[in-house]
């Protein structure tokens, strides 16, 4: 009857995440369509978010195996790669898994989605992240994800943006800031427009958060390359950085 109740347990789970999977591809595949107009622009207008992330990534890489959810056109993996890292990717974006590629020929990059991980148990000691968890309907399961694929002891570093942002940037008053809802994010001076699910930081700091992971760090900034709606003063992203806990205690 345990078994029965497992394998029910699983296909509920496993059909509850579909809808999930299929939103997140979507919202994400959005950046087939300026991929080189992004990689064009981004690190010229992201400055102030690239010195606050590499202050976290000032840690030893040397042989360490590195996976970079939402690896962009593979900027971050080649600056880690020449100073030992061992650089994996994936991204939901083929067109930009395809400049990543051409950024790191010795890397392995992969098309795939957070929520479905295309890689085996337990094999990197280190992920990370850059603007790309928001992408996602949900952050729970990109967790339980990364709980998965890295070995005891692991250290997940990411960046994301901030829901102060996303609720500002629904531009209308009675705004509800616990609504999920898709917004509008235009940044590099109007360069770039997306569209991406809103969050609450609830959802990046959840049970299931706590349960697989040991908060270390947690710092907010402003980029200049966010839009500023009605010149206000706010926080565009948040950097986490964490480890993985001990199995035994997750029980």
């Amino acid at each position: 009857m345990n078994k029965l109740n497992q394998i029910l347990s699983g296909l509920c789970a496993f059909f509850s995440i579909q809808p999930l999977v299929a939103e997140a591809s979507s919202e994400a595949k959005q950046y087939d369509a300026f991929a080189q107009q992004y990689s064009d622009v981004f690190v010229e207008n992201n400055q102030d978010s690239i010195t606050a992330y590499y202050r976290y990534l000032d840690i030893p890489l040397k042989d360490k195996s590195v996976l970079d959810l939402g690896c962009g056109d593979g900027y971050d993996l080649s600056q880690i790669h020449p100073i030992g890292a061992l650089v994996y990717g994936i991204d939901a974006s083929e067109e930009m898994v395809k400049l990543a590629q051409q950024k790191n020929p010795d890397g392995v990059i992969k098309v795939g989605l957070f929520e479905e991980i295309p890689f085996e148990d337990h094999r990197f000691d280190i992920v990370i992240s850059k603007w790309a968890f928001q992408t996602s309907p949900n952050i729970d399961p990109i967790y339980h994800e990364v709980a998965r694929i890295l070995k005891p002891n692991g250290q997940f570093i990411y960046l994301s943006c901030h829901p102060m942002r996303q609720f500002i940037e629904k531009k209308r008053k009675g705004k509800n800031y616990f609504k999920k809802e898709i917004v509008e994010s235009v940044f590099f001076d109007g360069q770039i427009t997306a569209h991406e699910p809103s969050h609450t930081l609830n959802e990046y700091l959840s049970p299931t958060f706590f349960k697989h992971f040991t908060l270390e760090s947690y710092e907010e900034g402003n980029d200049s390359g966010a839009e500023k709606v009605d010149g206000d003063i706010y926080p565009s992203y948040f950097i986490i950085k964490a480890r993985l806990k001990d199995p035994m205690s997750t029980n």
